[in-house]
């Protein structure tokens, strides 16, 4: 090929490898965008509803339950569906993963509701022994109980309230609970299971206390009265 035909001919081809670059990269430029606008744009019913076209049966009626009373949720992935603000609950979540749990009578455990609550550090365990289903998360000052429906959620956090006041044991509690699930089966219902007979107020959170050095004093940064509690305990194990 002629020198003077080869300099125009390569000029021309690296004019249009530019071309397609920036345009590729515009129209890359322009998926990222519009996947970013997918992630913010607020969530539908239909969005909701093609989520969990594929979740078991209990898992979309508790969806379809929690809509109805408290609205859009505020976030939806493939796994979960959530709502904050739910009063009296600070928070709701229907998982599509069901969970058999066999007390207080058989059933899966899909909605997870949580509030704010100060369990003591004594009456930790004695919650778990009421009911597996109970989720105490001590650091953050949360309280969560996980059921098939809303009104057994109630239900479970009241006793597990009465129980952190003394006033049920854990067996007395456990009897109650059986005893007002099979009631409600039945159709019948009671103020522990229609609302939350208790309130939180003030700061729940613990946040404990820094380890001490061995070497070097450090003062704790924080203390609280469960953190005292816990060293008594600790010390009383050792």
């Amino acid at each position: 090929m002629n020198h003077k035909m080869l300099v125009p001919a390569l000029s021309v081809g690296l004019l249009l490898l530019s071309a397609c670059s920036s345009y590729k990269g515009k129209e890359n430029k322009k998926t990222e965008e519009e996947a970013t606008a997918a992630k913010v744009m607020p969530l539908t019913m239909e969005g909701v509803t093609t989520i969990t076209a594929t979740w078991p049966e209990a898992s979309k009626a508790a969806v379809n339950a929690m809509n109805a009373k408290y609205g859009m949720p505020v976030s939806a992935s493939e796994d979960m569906i959530v709502w904050s603000n739910t009063a009296p609950f600070k928070r709701t979540i229907v998982y599509k993963e069901e969970i058999t749990h066999l007390f207080p009578m058989e059933h899966k455990d899909i909605l997870l509701q949580v509030v704010d609550y100060r369990v003591p550090l004594d009456k930790i365990a004695a919650l778990a022994r009421f009911d597996g289903s109970l989720i105490v998360d001590r650091t953050k000052g949360e309280l969560a109980t996980r059921n098939e429906t809303e009104e057994m959620n109630i239900l479970a956090l009241n006793l597990a309230d009465k129980i952190v006041k003394g006033e049920m044991t854990v067996e007395s509690a456990r009897r109650e609970y059986s005893k007002s699930a099979e009631a409600f089966a039945a159709g019948t219902t009671s103020p522990m299971i229609t609302s939350l007979n208790f309130t939180s107020s003030g700061d729940t959170s613990d946040p404990d206390v820094m380890m001490q050095s061995q070497t070097k004093e450090q003062p704790a940064v924080h203390k609280t009265e469960e953190a005292e509690e816990y060293k008594k305990i600790i010390e009383e194990e050792n």
